[in-house]
């Protein structure tokens, strides 16, 4: 079993790596098969395709910026609540999300499972 210390520096490599556009280095944290789950679109894609949604956030939001609400440990990894804020090609952004990840027990994500409001994210889009 993963101590908290360990679930806390795996949480912030992945907050730091989604704030850096680095989805490489996000990709290299992941387990072989690991998925990602978005509430939005109901879609499962591979944990490792993660960097792409992200490049096209800072791509759409340059000046995207990730503040943290809570990051918190679970049993099995921990929960990330931040709200991101910048300005996209239709306005401001104010998105509150909160990003659920499960690690395996070598600290590795087995699964990443993001929820937000997809009307908060309509400015991204224009």
């Amino acid at each position: 079993m993963l101590s908290d210390d360990r679930k806390l520096a795996v949480a912030a490599a992945f907050t730091a790596a989604s704030g850096n556009n680095d989805g490489a280095a996000i990709a290299e944290m992941c387990a072989p098969g690991a998925m990602t789950w978005h509430n939005h679109d109901g879609l499962e894609t591979p944990a490792v395709d993660t960097g792409k949604g992200l490049a096209w956030v800072h791509r759409a939001v340059p000046d995207v910026a990730w503040r943290t609400v809570a990051l918190k440990t679970t049993s099995d990894g921990f929960v990330w609540q931040s709200v991101l804020t910048g300005t996209g090609p239709g306005g401001p952004l104010h998105c509150a999300s909160c990003v659920l990840v499960t690690l395996d027990d070598d600290g590795r994500i087995r699964r990443i499972e993001e929820y937000l409001d997809p009307a908060q994210t309509r400015v991204m889009r224009g």
